[in-house]
């Protein structure tokens, strides 16, 4: 519990909160940009985590102060997408509301005070944590928590595709919502499957390193990736890349751009790494593990292009793993975190080398852009008081 932000509740409303509430950002494990085109992924809720205080209001009114941010007020009358609310934390309330409200469950008022210790920008989805705590305050207020954890990913997905024009798949969503580690399978749009996975490793630890540029204006080249692979998948008469094979792919590979084809190459063969770590997980193949993340940076850098902005390495996640593994050597791996581009990186390395690493990263980027994180068990919670 959070003294001050109590305080701040009862200075705000003028009574005390009646709900602690919480909600987890991700980090991606490994799938780097699968889940759009109908890929594998494996991605897990982290305690880095938006928390704060809550009470249910009768006037359909919205009041969310969070540090950092600008407040929202605004009534659930009027859920309509306005310009100047698009790609505010204002217009994700509402996208999370229709959609929920489209689906047929209930929403109504709320008042909360909330912080957040989830990277801003940096790939740990602080977005999606937000909307997975708007979706589960309306379940947990309004539904008798009867809103299954797929729906509320759909509804953060769908705020942020319509309501924060940014085109993200479902990964993010569904880390946060299903809580632990996820193996997610997005081949099939009708049966969308994930399960949840412990991590057997004791030994090991997740470090997080911001490599201090944000991705949150970087869309178009965050958008370009699911569009090249669906590109390729268009030229075959499909959608995605999901419903071709790379042999397909590669018989067209004259028409292709260079960069079409690399990116199509990563799909497919970071697939086939998601299914060898969710063996490795499953067979406690320690090895085997940190190989298939080894691997997966190496595609997202030389395939996927995606660890630096063109001619900006200095800052970039690129750089960052680079030192990485200047310290590493082979005990342990870390790759993107994300989208990519500018912000975070994702390292798994021994528990006895934590500390030491956490140092010489932070010599770089700063202490408060080197974090420790641990696994998540639970999905977006609301607590009575």
């Amino acid at each position: 519990m959070d003294d001050l932000l109590y305080s701040r509740f009862l200075d705000k409303f003028g009574s005390k909160p009646e709900y602690f509430v919480t909600s987890s950002g991700r980090f991606e494990v490994i799938g780097n940009h699968t889940d759009h085109n109908g890929g594998l992924c494996v991605a897990a809720s982290c305690d880095l985590a938006i928390s704060g205080y809550l009470s249910k209001n009768k006037d359909d009114q919205v009041e969310l102060l969070s540090e950092g941010y600008e407040d929202i007020s605004f009534k659930l009358d009027d859920l309509s997408l306005k310009k100047a609310e698009v790609g505010t934390s204002k217009g994700l309330v509402k996208g999370v509301a229709i959609y929920l409200k489209k689906h047929g469950y209930q929403i109504g008022g709320f008042s909360l005070v909330s912080k957040s210790t989830v990277f801003k920008g940096a790939g740990v989805s602080s977005s999606a944590a937000f909307e997975s705590l708007i979706g589960e305050i309306f379940n947990a207020l309004y539904n008798d928590s009867k809103i299954d954890p797929l729906t509320l990913a759909k509804a953060g997905q769908y705020s942020e595709n319509y309501y924060f024009d940014k085109k993200s798949g479902l990964l993010d969503q569904c880390a946060v919502c299903f809580g632990n580690i996820s193996y997610m399978d997005f081949s099939s749009k009708d049966e969308i499957k994930v399960k949840t996975i412990d991590f057997p490793f004791d030994d090991m630890s997740f470090v997080i390193v911001n490599s201090g540029g944000s991705h949150a204006d970087l869309s178009d080249l965050y958008s370009s990736i699911p569009m090249d692979m669906k590109n390729v998948a268009k030229k075959l008469g499909k959608q995605t890349l999901s419903e071709v094979s790379f042999d397909d792919v590669y018989m067209i590979k004259d028409q292709l751009s260079e960069l079409e084809f690399s990116r199509a190459k990563h799909f497919f063969s970071e697939n086939i790494r998601v299914k060898a770590l969710v063996d490795a997980l499953k067979n406690k193949n320690k090895e085997a593990f940190l190989s298939a993340i080894k691997e997966s940076f190496i595609s997202s850098r030389d395939n996927l292009k995606n660890m630096m902005v063109e001619d900006h390495y200095e800052g970039s996640p690129l750089e960052a793993c680079d030192l990485a593994y200047k310290f590493l050597g082979n005990k342990g791996a870390a790759k993107i975190n994300g989208g990519g581009f500018a912000g975070s990186i994702i390292v798994c390395l021994p528990k006895s080398e934590s500390e030491s690493f956490k140092q010489f990263m932070a010599k770089k980027y700063g202490e408060n852009n080197v974090a420790s994180v641990n696994i998540n068990p639970y999905p977006p919670q609301v607590k009575k008081l």
